[in-house]
């Protein structure tokens, strides 16, 4: 869908392009050619979800596979629907994150994406792999952002409403 007269899924991509990343990976369906299409060419490295029915745990088990390939010291999980998320943010969740700590967004309500898993859980995470990721973040560090910074637009309405 375009916001603002650009596809929703740039705005991660570019955002994943200004930050300092060892590497970036796009967790996609393989049949989903244009969406690929976009991703590659942002220079994100695709990783295929042969089954993305099966849910949201399944692509970020994907993710954090591929992203532990590099030897990294933690993955950051940033979703394709949140826009208006920004490079500050990003860092904010890296200055909370400890190497046992994970870092998670937190809009004054809930916690939600983006966050910084460190390498250690994302492989007990890995480990577990009935459980939801969620369950097996811990205590997370909790870095407060304005609701409107993490807004998602996982539903037609969200659009209409969009700042």
């Amino acid at each position: 869908m375009p916001l603002d007269g650009k596809p929703l899924v740039t705005y991660g991509a570019d955002l994943c392009a200004v930050a300092p990343f060892a590497s970036r990976y796009a967790v996609v369906a393989p049949a989903d050619i244009a969406l690929r299409d976009m991703l590659s060419g942002a220079g994100l490295t695709l990783v295929d979800n042969s089954d993305p029915a099966t849910g949201r745990n399944r692509s970020l088990r994907i993710g954090l596979a591929a992203a532990l390939t590099e030897g990294v010291e933690g993955v950051l999980v940033l979703l394709g629907d949140m826009p208006h998320v920004t490079l500050g943010h990003l860092e904010a969740l890296a200055r909370a994150a400890e190497p046992d700590t994970a870092a998670i967004s937190h809009d004054g309500d809930a916690a939600m994406p983006p966050t910084l898993i460190p390498a250690a859980i994302a492989r007990a995470v890995l480990g577990e792999p009935d459980r939801p990721v969620r369950t097996l973040l811990g205590e997370p560090a909790l870095v407060h952002a304005d609701p409107a910074l993490l807004a998602d637009y996982d539903t037609p309405n969200r659009f209409e409403r969009a700042p």
